[in-house]
């Protein structure tokens, strides 16, 4: 009966504290910080979006034809703005299950294929592109692991196409999140995947410059419109694309990019694809930095909620990689180190982890699948662990 109790008084705090609030865990692990709860955006009447977004799916196959864009109980009802409960994704029907790592190379492929048609200016697979997000869909019916695997593929010379598929699968489980359909985040994953495609006519030295000059920055800032007109020469049913992907880095409080734009006036696609977008981009080296690690690129965008980006699409994003996002490496206070590979809704500082190091730093001859909810001993104690300790050993 004392047990029964505790449960329910248990049950109970999480509902009225949230998944931000950590579980009960042992005083040292108080060295971890939790990321601030975000404040709720304010329910101002949604953007009004292009007129037409795309019907994409299985049954329309190499098909775009036209569909509402999201509506106020899809992805502004106030109710799942002030909650942080994650969303259940809607029904797929049930498949012949393809492996996580082979959904992700075809997704990779299908970017890669969107960058090598604008280039040529050739028409895209619009067949190829529907399956792997139908696939993708599928996947994240079952769990978030396409999210582990992205991390798993990463390098500091990640080529450009995987970058962007990488945002794209963040873009849709964020639409999942805010309770998208089908229909629209096969949407929302055409314009990640084409959302970059103008950086094909920056050159390199750009690129590659750890200080742009004003004729630079002015060229880096047009990219945008460079995206929408390669977008459009795709065809007539890609038209709608092209006035998202113009908005991509545009940024909440008016500071981005090309036509500052602001709040809901921004598409609500955009604002998703620009929150993917840097969240992957944080994870990579660039001429004037180097790679956040995954923890840290959280807390540098929850820094931001109120600036940069929709504190209320930070806030699902919280939701989906919890306090120890997913694919990060930790360590624990067994100076093992190991790989977040599940989140746990209800204790989130008590994450599935795959231990890849020993306590002597030796590498496993086979991962160990740790459940700290079920070690009560062991704990996080550093939340930040650089990738290039697996590339050592």
């Amino acid at each position: 009966m004392f047990r029964m109790r505790h449960m329910m008084r248990s049950s109970q705090k999480v509902r009225e504290e949230g998944p931000l609030a950590p579980a009960p865990v042992p005083p040292q692990q108080a060295i971890v910080e939790t990321p601030a709860v975000i404040s709720p955006a304010p329910t101002a009447p949604p953007s009004t979006p292009p007129t037409q977004t795309p019907t994409v799916g299985p049954e329309t196959a190499g098909e775009i034809a036209t569909i509402e864009p999201p509506t106020a109980t899809q992805s502004e009802n106030p109710e799942s703005i002030e909650s942080t409960e994650a969303t259940e994704p809607p029904d797929i029907e049930p498949v012949a299950l393809i492996p996580d790592s082979e959904i992700y190379t075809s997704v990779v492929q299908a970017a890669r294929h969107v960058f090598e048609q604008a280039e040529t200016k050739s028409p895209v697979n619009a067949e190829m592109l529907t399956q792997a997000f139908t696939n993708v869909l599928r996947s994240f019916a079952k769990s978030d692991q396409l999210l582990t695997e992205a991390v798993r593929r990463r390098t500091n010379n990640t080529e450009r196409s995987q970058r962007v598929a990488n945002a794209a699968l963040m873009a849709i489980r964020l639409g999942l999140e805010i309770a998208y359909d089908e229909k629209h985040c096969l949407g929302l994953g055409l314009c990640a995947l084409m959302h970059d495609i103008g950086m094909l006519t920056i050159p390199d030295e750009v690129l590659d410059s750890p200080k742009l000059t004003t004729e630079q920055l002015q060229l880096l800032r047009n990219h945008p419109h460079e995206s929408k007109g390669m977008v459009e020469r795709f065809g007539a049913n890609f038209a709608w694309i092209g006035q998202v992907v113009v908005q991509i880095h545009e940024r909440h409080d008016g500071s981005g990019y090309p036509d500052q734009l602001r709040g809901d006036d921004i598409h609500e696609f955009a604002r998703i694809i620009g929150l993917s977008d840097m969240y992957e981009a944080l994870g990579h080296p660039r001429s004037d930095r180097k790679a956040h690690v995954i923890y840290s690129a959280l807390t540098t965008i929850i820094d931001t909620r109120n600036k940069h980006f929709d504190p209320r699409l930070i806030k699902s994003l919280i939701n989906i990689v919890s306090i120890f996002p997913l694919g990060s490496l930790v360590k624990l206070n067994n100076n093992t180190i190991g790989r977040v590979v599940g989140a746990n809704k209800l204790y989130p500082t008590r994450p599935l982890v795959e231990i890849r190091l020993d306590h002597r730093g030796k590498k496993m001859n086979e991962p160990q699948l740790i459940y700290l909810e079920e070690e009560p001993m062991l704990y996080i104690v550093d939340p930040a662990i650089d990738e290039s300790v697996l590339e050592e050993k």
